[in-house]
């Protein structure tokens, strides 16, 4: 790792006490899409979160929490009216005994065109809305259209056993109750990668589907095959590996289907995480582990690109920002992000990217919190200092001063000794600027407040 890149992760984790200490959703969403209608796909969407980031009253014995969740899907093809779903996640406990271990799965379904589209999902705690997180995420709804065999996506599981129909639960689907697994992390908890996919347009009598585990740099860990029977428009295809050997890595699962002579006539595939802490590291496997970050831009259009590096060019040196000038085309961009981000992975073992989550916690929260009619929240100047330094240690806002315009100090304690910044409103917009700060290398103005003065 990098001196700056230590530097910046020193920032990071002193500056970010506070927002562990108010605890944050840590959302996980995944998609998969299946064959609906003739022009339109059935999308599920699945999100999990832990139930210890919830707040809980005691009433009649009963520990009861909610959290609030808002998607909105917007086509990337098609500009239009966005496609909003708002709903609550009710919590009942009898105790709260291992709550931290605990993690609350939910499932939700869309009716889509096959298109691009992109997802915004936020959840906030009922009780306590600065208890947040919000994702956003690119994902394609394919057209299951004509008349060849055709995979639905595949759906990673934690469980998948046989069920009653039950309207009320939210997990059963053609007899069967899948419960998701939208983290895609497997290992010591969780040894089984459990699939579920739908095979549309069977026209073989007799036919083969094989699973493959492979890694990230293309080495075949583990394969199965089953053979089939019977033509169907329709059918379910499940499946369970036990990737309780592998390596902690990132990996990718293989489902085909093809005619008894060995001949796949059509694939689908899933990446997958596996965190194995008691399973060395071969070397190989210790550097395919960081590519984890790769995935989180391999589905990006350059736009995305550009806009994934113009967040990240608050640390960036001028060396890396001089480099992305040059590049062009997605493929060379989404290379340079990858190794920008690997680069500055404190702990390239664990199965997170801790300084890139923390720093996309912080953009997410600024285009809450700091968003104005034409500006997201991460381009203000209060957006880059939290993005920056963090959660302040304390904000004094003063909007009520008849010779003074609205204006902001935010005090950190643990920075340089104590610093401050300072923010004022000078058009009434909601759109405060920065006008000083004590920080080294900052704007310093000390005669900031003449400049704010209303008169």
């Amino acid at each position: 790792m990098t001196r700056f890149a230590l530097i910046c992760l020193g920032l990071l984790v002193a500056t970010g006490v506070h927002a562990q200490s108010s605890r944050d959703l840590r959302m996980n969403i995944d998609i998969s899409s299946f064959r609906f209608g003739k022009d339109t796909s059935f999308v599920e969407m699945y999100y999990s979160f832990p139930r210890a980031a919830l707040t809980y009253a005691q009433e009649e014995g009963l520990f009861k929490g909610a959290a609030i969740m808002h998607t909105v899907i917007r086509d990337q093809d098609a500009p239009g009216d966005p496609v909003l779903k708002s709903w609550r996640v009710p919590v009942v406990l009898q105790d709260t005994v291992g709550l931290d271990e605990k993690t609350l799965i939910g499932r939700v379904m869309f009716l889509l065109d096959p298109g691009r589209y992109k997802f915004a999902v936020i959840g906030r705690d009922e009780t306590n809305p600065a208890v947040m997180d919000s994702v956003e995420l690119s994902y394609e709804v394919r057209a299951f259209t004509g008349k060849s065999v055709q995979f639905s996506d595949i759906e990673l599981a934690s469980s998948i056993q046989r069920a009653e129909e039950d309207p009320d639960n939210i997990f059963y689907k053609n007899t069967l109750e899948v419960i998701p697994n939208p983290s895609l992390l497997y290992g010591k908890q969780l040894p089984s990668l459990l699939y579920y996919a739908e095979l549309y347009n069977v026209d073989e009598e007799h036919f083969i589907v094989k699973n493959e585990v492979v890694s990230s740099y293309g080495k075949t860990m583990l394969s199965g095959a089953r053979k089939r029977s019977g033509k169907h428009a329709s059918r379910v295809e499940v499946g369970s590996m036990n990737i309780g050997s592998l390596p902690s890595g990132v990996y990718t699962l293989i489902v085909s289907c093809g005619d008894t002579t060995g001949k796949m006539k059509v694939t689908q595939s899933k990446p997958f995480y596996v965190y194995n802490p008691d399973i060395p590291l071969d070397t190989v496997a210790a550097v395919a582990f960081a590519d984890m970050v790769a995935a989180e831009f391999a589905s990006m259009g350059e736009g995305d690109l550009d806009e994934q590096f113009a967040m990240a060019a608050y640390i960036a040196s001028s060396d890396e920002r001089g480099i992305w000038k040059s590049l062009s085309g997605s493929e060379s961009k989404r290379k340079f992000l990858t190794k920008f981000w690997r680069d500055r992975d404190p702990d390239a073992v664990t199965p997170n990217n801790e300084l890139f989550e923390e720093y996309r916690r912080r953009i997410a929260l600024c285009n809450e919190q700091f968003r104005t009619a034409y500006r997201k929240g991460w381009r203000s100047d209060r957006g880059r200092v939290y993005v920056l330094y963090g959660p302040p240690d304390y904000i004094e806002r003063r909007s009520n001063e008849s010779d003074m315009k609205p204006h902001e100090i935010w005090r950190y304690d643990n920075i340089e000794g104590g610093v401050d910044f300072i923010f004022v409103d000078r058009g009434g917009f909601n759109d405060y600027e920065l006008v000083h700060s004590t920080k080294r290398n900052e704007l310093n103005n000390p005669d900031w407040e003449r400049n704010a003065a209303t008169r």
